[in-house]
C-alpha cells in the first residue's frame, strides 16, 4: 500500500467516524441547530479531514525526499527563506506519525518539497508514492 493510499484511508475512516458519533449523539441533527449549521459541520470536517490528508502527504514527502538525499534538519532550516520563530522543519531523523498541525507550515513544506523534488530528480530519485 502506497503512503498516500494509507493517508486517504485514514481520512476517510477519520470523516466516517466524525459521522458516526454525529449521527449517535445528535450534537448537530437539524432539529438542535438547524440545518444550514449542520450542512456547515458535514463540510467542514470533510474539509478537515482533506486538510489532515494533504498535510500529512506532504510531511511524508519531504521526509522521504531528505532521507534519500542525506540531509538532516538543519539542512532543511537552511532551505527554507523567512523562517519564523514559531516555524519548524519537518526532522528527517526523528519523523512523527502525524504532521503537527500548526508547528510546520504548509507553507515551510511547499518550499521544502520543490527543491527536494528537484535535487531527487537530479539524483535519480524514485518519486514519493
Amino acid at each position: 500500500m502506497t503512503s498516500k493510499r494509507f493517508w486517504a484511508i485514514m481520512s476517510i475512516l477519520l470523516y466516517v467516524v466524525f459521522v458516526i458519533v454525529a449521527i449517535l449523539t445528535g450534537i448537530i441533527a437539524p432539529k438542535q441547530v438547524g440545518l444550514e449549521w449542520t450542512i456547515f459541520w458535514y463540510f467542514t470536517a470533510a474539509g478537515l479531514c482533506y486538510y489532515f490528508y494533504f498535510k500529512n502527504i506532504s510531511y511524508r514527502e519531504v521526509i522521504y525526499y531528505a532521507k534519500k538525499l542525506g540531509y538532516h534538519k538543519d539542512d532543511l532550516v537552511s532551505m527554507v527563506s523567512k523562517l519564523k520563530e514559531t516555524q519548524d522543519v519537518p526532522d528527517p531523523d526523528h519523523p512523527r506519525l502525524f504532521s503537527p498541525f500548526a508547528k510546520v507550515p504548509l507553507s515551510v513544506v511547499n518550499q521544502l518539497t520543490d527543491q527536494l523534488e528537484a535535487q531527487a530528480k537530479d539524483h535519480d530519485i524514485p518519486r514519493y508514492r
